[in-house]
């Protein structure tokens, strides 16, 4: 079983959640409802929950394919992107989780440096997965 097949089906999921978070938190700094607040918090748990199924089954696919050099080059900036975003979903939630419990006002700013970098770090990852999907020059003559 090609279990890296799966990677482009989970991967969405925990992209969404990723950025509904962020969206979340924002909503609650503008509006001070606690419904985005406790939202962002749910969303990122659950994209932290989801996300070494994605990076797993990535691994694994790029481990599968057999990719001329350009796009092998590009595998492998994604994979380092996913990673750095795996890495960065897991300091957001750790700094979400320990500004619950001890709201300093530090711990909220390195939070949204956090979640603002979850945002880019997996729009970069997408970016590059989808050049890897749908080819190098999918976009050109379109931006």
């Amino acid at each position: 079983m090609d279990i890296g097949k799966f990677h482009v089906l989970l991967v969405h999921f925990p992209i969404a959640l990723g950025v509904a978070a962020a969206a979340a938190d924002l909503l609650w700094v503008l509006t001070r409802r606690m419904l985005f607040r406790h939202a962002a918090v749910y969303c990122l748990a659950a994209a932290l929950a989801a996300a070494p199924a994605v990076v797993t089954t990535g691994l694994f696919r790029l481990h599968e394919l057999h990719l001329p050099p350009d796009v092998a080059d590009v595998a492998e900036d994604h994979e380092q992107a996913g990673l750095a975003t795996l890495g960065v979903v897991i300091a957001a939630t750790v700094a979400r989780v320990a500004w619950r419990h001890s709201p300093k006002k530090w711990l909220l700013v390195l939070y949204g440096i956090l979640i603002a970098g979850l945002v880019v770090s997996v729009s970069i990852a997408g970016h590059l997965g989808g050049k890897i999907s749908l080819g190098l020059d999918y976009f050109q003559g379109v931006l």
